[in-house]
């Protein structure tokens, strides 16, 4: 079977984004019928490109980049595939997150940058900090940082994400870093109540814009409560 461009993206792009469904997929642009979808994405499992995952919290077929995967989309992705968890929540987060990006896509932003593609140390005032989003995207208002927060996290760890962010900004590195001398920053997560206690959160007088919705507001579907 010959590969195409096409192939090869999207197998790059399920590595990056940990697993996709059937009709992530072709929500994506990648095909335009499930006839179409199921028959590619079986070929490309057979050549060992990429790989099904068998899970009884969800109804679709899931995939992921597969043992071959490497060698089409890169050495970098090897490091990615390493020790990649298949766990109930991890799942749901990558397709949530992957459901954000969709809904983005569909309002007109564009140039879509995966976590791994993002994720930085820096040093602020001695201490080496991180910031690691789940998603960049470009929107008419300029770059759009994404954190997809399903409940999991700690409030007290989220303070400290948002603190990052604001010290990425003041210190110069996401300038250096990223190209960019600003960006907003957008929280979708579960629910209203969640989404008060989150904006609690935000830093006053922060660097760059923070904003907290809904999934349901945003237009994103949110996958349903794993264990």
């Amino acid at each position: 079977m010959k590969l195409t461009q096409r192939d090869q993206k999207l197998v790059r792009d399920m590595a990056l984004s940990h697993v996709l469904s059937r009709d992530q997929v072709i929500r994506l642009g990648y095909f335009s019928s499930i006839t179409r979808a199921n028959a590619r994405l079986l070929a490309l499992k057979r050549l060992g490109l990429i790989r099904r995952i068998e899970t009884p919290f969800y109804s679709q077929s899931l995939y992921m980049a597969g043992p071959a995967a490497c060698e089409i989309a890169g050495s970098h992705v090897a490091a990615i595939l390493k020790d990649r968890s298949e766990s109930p929540r991890f799942i749901q987060h990558a397709l949530s997150v992957t459901n954000v990006r969709l809904a983005l896509l569909a309002k007109g932003a564009h140039g879509w940058k995966f976590e791994q593609q993002l994720r930085r140390t820096f040093t602020f005032q001695e201490k080496t900090l991180e910031v690691r989003p789940d998603g960049l995207i470009h929107t008419t208002k300029g770059p759009l940082a994404l954190e997809v927060d399903l409940g999991h996290a700690s409030l007290p760890k989220l303070s400290l994400k948002l603190a990052a962010f604001d010290h990425f900004l003041r210190s110069g590195e996401c300038e250096a870093q990223w190209e960019f001398t600003r960006f907003n920053l957008l929280i979708a997560t579960t629910g209203a109540l969640r989404s008060r206690h989150i904006e609690q959160l935000i830093p006053k007088g922060m660097a760059s814009s923070c904003a907290v919705t809904t999934m349901e507001e945003l237009g994103a579907e949110l996958v349903g409560g794993w264990s």
